[in-house]
């Protein structure tokens, strides 16, 4: 007899049990554990006297980087200043009549206008030839006798820094012409010869003649300078007296190819003073704040850096 089951209404239908051929549902997969991140080592901090030597190099190499900035960049634009300056005062002492024209002239007084059409060249010439004297330009040998006077005349030029005036002095030919403008006048000088160390030395002037010299360095690089180049230039007007007290003798840094070795002290001193500087933005920087420090602290180390890189750059040769 079966069974008939009836559902009643409302009521759930009850579970039927899996048949012996249908599968249970699966276990679900178990996601793999992620894999044990690996950590590196604690490394202990470096000994104080390792992290001060970092950063000395550091700021050594920083130094260096921007000194050489300064040579490229900066130094042009500081010799055009100077330019602007010596011409005012080169025009009011014409003016005036009181230019120099002899005897003991201090460094660094402008004593001519030099002019060379085929190279666009219009720079004053200030008295001596020592590293810091051609900062502005170009500069006047001491024991010679002065442009447009019996008697040879030499003016120095950088070839790369500080504008480089006389960088394409060498491109100057046979009967190219130079002006000089003194406080005794406007004297025509035309060019003779190129030559460099070791050539011939130019042929002695006759009585009462003039040359006028130009010396520059040979272009092997920025900083680096072997030889000394020399343009020859004979007088064509006649000349002026020369007054008496002109020195015979200068100091060895202001002859070609020299550093001033003048600088040293005042380089030591200055970077004292930046090592002094360091020391004390150190100190702000942990017990004041960054952005204050550095707020206060930079103007005072570009007025350092710059008495800095200018001593450092009477160092150098004086033709470069």
């Amino acid at each position: 007899m079966s069974t008939v089951t009836v559902d009643r209404p409302g009521a759930e239908p009850a579970p039927v049990p899996p048949g012996p051929s249908e599968p249970g549902p699966e276990p679900a997969a178990r996601a793999p554990e992620p894999a044990p991140r690996r950590t590196r080592p604690a490394h202990p901090p470096a000994p104080p006297g390792v992290r001060l030597a970092v950063r000395a190099m550091a700021t050594l190499a920083a130094l260096m980087l921007g000194f050489v900035a300064y040579l490229v960049l900066v130094t042009p634009m500081q010799a055009q200043r100077e330019q602007e300056v010596l011409r005012d005062r080169m025009r009011a002492d014409l003016a005036n009549a009181v230019a120099p024209v002899g005897g003991a002239i201090p460094a660094g007084t402008p004593v001519a206008v030099l002019q060379i059409p085929g190279l666009k060249l219009d720079h004053v010439v200030v008295e001596g030839t020592a590293s810091g004297d051609l900062f502005g330009g170009l500069g006047h040998k001491r024991d010679t006798v002065l442009p447009g006077q019996p008697g040879v005349s030499h003016v120095y030029g950088r070839r790369g820094t500080f504008g480089g005036p006389f960088a394409h002095v060498d491109r100057l030919v046979e009967g190219d012409e130079i002006r000089a403008v003194t406080g005794q006048g406007t004297f025509v000088y035309r060019v003779d010869r190129i030559r460099r160390d070791g050539d011939p030395a130019a042929p002695p002037l006759p009585a009462g003649g003039g040359r006028l010299i130009l010396v520059t360095a040979e272009d092997t690089g920025l900083l680096r300078a072997e030889r000394t180049v020399y343009v020859d230039a004979t007088l064509l007007d006649p000349p002026q007296p020369v007054p008496s007290g002109r020195l015979q003798f200068i100091p060895p840094y202001e002859k070609p190819l020299r550093g001033d070795p003048g600088a040293w002290f005042p380089l030591v001193l200055w970077l004292q003073a930046l090592a002094i500087f360091s020391a004390a933005a150190t100190w702000a920087r942990a017990y004041w704040g960054r952005w204050e420090t550095w707020l206060v602290g930079t103007p005072v180390f570009v007025a350092l850096a710059w008495q800095l890189y200018e001593n450092a750059a009477r160092l150098l040769p004086n033709l470069t």
